[in-house]
Parts: structure tokens; sequence; C-alpha cells
């Protein structure tokens, strides 16, 4: 049975001061029924979303580890965890991994590189002092072996990322220029995502 949203806030509040709860959700991520490894993945995330510190403290090195697994879904994990322990206070060890976390939208599955793409925005707002790399690694898509079909899905979702942070962008003139590209893409989720975020910058395709 799917997880409720009651029940998945529920747990991860428990596991802000109970380190049982805690292992027990992290262990739940290889548990063979589904909805409990649905149940303890979005609990975590919960989690490492509201309290970040709690989370990069005690599973910090075996979630980055992840990102070298050979399994998509320990990988989708990672993205999505790392994203929200990013923003540890005080953290230092998210900035040395920036290769390897963006280094997966060239992964070979089209799930990874989407997701990465998805969770960008939220790490551009926990790094700032990153954000002309994040922003770099983005307006490369273009450079990874994807399809011309998998790039635009890939830039859309990105484009929906940075449409929430795109006060923190420096070099809003290259996003814009990036969006562009996609407006006139071949998948039409790539052209809303691009024309959505150029019409609230006031810019029109082809300009």
């Amino acid at each position: 049975m799917k997880p409720t949203e009651l029940e998945v806030i529920s747990l991860a509040r428990e596991a802000v001061t109970s380190d049982a709860t805690l292992k027990e959700l992290w262990q739940g991520l290889k548990a063979k029924d589904l909805a409990e490894r649905q149940r303890c993945f979005l609990a975590l995330q919960t989690l490492a979303e509201a309290y970040p510190e709690r989370m990069h403290v005690h599973y910090w090195a075996d979630t980055a580890a992840m990102l070298d697994s050979r399994s998509i879904d320990d990988k989708y994990i990672a993205v999505a965890l790392l994203a929200g322990m990013a923003a540890a206070k005080g953290d230092t060890l998210f900035e040395p991994l920036l290769d390897k976390y963006f280094g997966l939208l060239d992964d070979n599955s089209l799930i990874i590189p989407k997701h990465v793409a998805m969770q960008s925005g939220r790490v551009l707002k926990a790094k700032p002092s990153c954000g002309r790399r994040i922003i770099g690694y983005l307006l490369n898509i273009e450079q990874t072996h994807h399809t011309p079909s998998r790039k635009a899905l890939i830039a859309a979702c990105a484009l929906e990322a940075l449409d929430r942070c795109f006060e923190l962008i420096e070099d809003q003139g290259a996003v814009i220029e990036f969006a562009k590209v996609y407006a006139e893409a071949p998948s039409p989720r790539a052209r809303k995502a691009a024309r959505e975020f150029l019409k609230k910058r006031g810019q029109t395709p082809g300009s």
C-alpha cells in the first residue's frame, strides 16, 4: 500500500530524535517490499530536507557511496538525499562531490540525469557559492552522449528547477540563451518548459 503523506511526515519526525527509527528507515531502503522501500525513502528525504544535519552526521558517507552503485534505485536515492544534506550547516563534503554528482547527467539511463537536473535547484540554493559550476554542468547537457530527444527532456527538468531559484543565478543571460535553444526542441515538455521560462523573463523564442 502506498504510504500516505501523513505517515511519511510522522516517520520523519520520529527519526529526528530516535536513532532506532532512523536506522530502521535506512535499512528499509533495501526492503523487498516496494511500498516499504518507498515509505522509508520518502521519510528520509523529508528528514534530509527539514533536518539535513541529522542525515549528514549519520549517513553522508553511505549515501555518497551510492552514487557509484550500478543500481538505478541506489543512485536515485543518493541524488535526492544528498541534495537535502547539502544544506547542512558547516558542510564541507558536498563541493568535492560536485563533479561526480553532476557527472550523472551523462548516466546511461534517462531516469538519473533527469533526477539530477530536477534536484539542481535545491543544490544551488544550498550551495550558492558553487552556482557557476552548477550552472556550467547544466548548460553542458548538449555535450552528453544522450540522443537529442533525451537531452531535451533533461534540459526541461533543469529549466523547471532553475525557474524556482533564478534570482540566485549569476549569469542569468546564459541560462536564458540555454532556454531559447530548447524552445523549439522535439520534446513537447522541453518546449513548454523553455517557453514558460522565457515568458517569465520577458523573453520570446528566437529573439
